[in-house]
């Protein structure tokens, strides 16, 4: 039987991905602009800069940047606790033994992302480089295990939609391309080029990831609504 507090879990799932997108357009209309190989940029590129630009504490020409500093790492910290939070009550729906335990370690590995979209906000980039990118790595790497280990749940569980499944099969290819790209394309500092595949490579996977998230959010409170019904 689903209860009130896990349906507001994966409400919350919904409202994680939606505020993120909301504030994220808003850094990027209040960024005062500068990519890594052009610093007199006056506006925020969307081809040039990565998202983890907003949260620099100063642009690339040493400008104060604290606005938008602060509004990412609200979203990233608001965003990542909304994970977490869904991925604890993620278990709940699945009611097969063998879907529940594999349930368990989406789980695990959902928290961990959320986890570390938390440092990706609270560490940036320009005041510890090492910890930033150690908490990015981190983080898309747990999401993809993730994305394994739902998609089985998934598919184990004859009571769970299994377009839910496919979505996130569909995901976890363009996560998986992104990863590759992240570790073994040319470096962002190497050349403007390079900055422009690295940065859209990363625009492509993170609103992937959130149409992903809503979709499955959507579909957990769909299906512990259903099961109220029935039961």
């Amino acid at each position: 039987m689903t209860t009130t507090w896990q349906k507001r879990c994966y409400a919350l799932g919904i409202f994680g991905a939606l505020q993120f997108i909301v504030l994220t357009i808003l850094a990027m209309l209040v960024y005062p602009g500068g990519t890594l190989h052009e610093p007199d940029l006056e506006q925020y590129s969307f081809l040039y800069n990565f998202f983890s630009d907003l949260g620099r504490t100063v642009t690339f020409d040493r400008t104060s940047n604290w606005l938008t500093h602060l509004i990412f790492k609200t979203t990233l910290t608001v965003g990542g606790i909304c994970l977490i939070v869904f991925f604890v009550a993620l278990p709940q729906l699945f009611t097969r033994p063998s879907s529940k335990v594999l349930a368990l370690l989406t789980m695990v590995f959902g928290v961990l992302a959320g986890v570390s979209y938390i440092g990706i906000g609270q560490v940036p980039w320009n005041v510890n480089y090492w910890g930033h990118r150690l908490y990015v790595r981190v983080g898309f790497l747990a999401f993809l295990a993730m994305t394994f280990f739902y998609t089985l749940a998934i598919l184990m569980d004859k009571n769970y939609p299994k377009r839910y499944a496919a979505a996130m099969g569909v995901f976890a290819i363009v996560l998986a391309v992104q990863i590759t790209i992240m570790f073994y394309a040319t470096n962002a500092w190497h050349s403007n080029e390079a900055l422009y595949l690295q940065a859209v490579a990363q625009k492509v996977v993170v609103y992937a990831e959130i149409l992903c998230m809503l979709y499955q959010s959507y579909g957990a409170l769909k299906l512990s609504k259903s099961r109220e019904l029935v039961s």
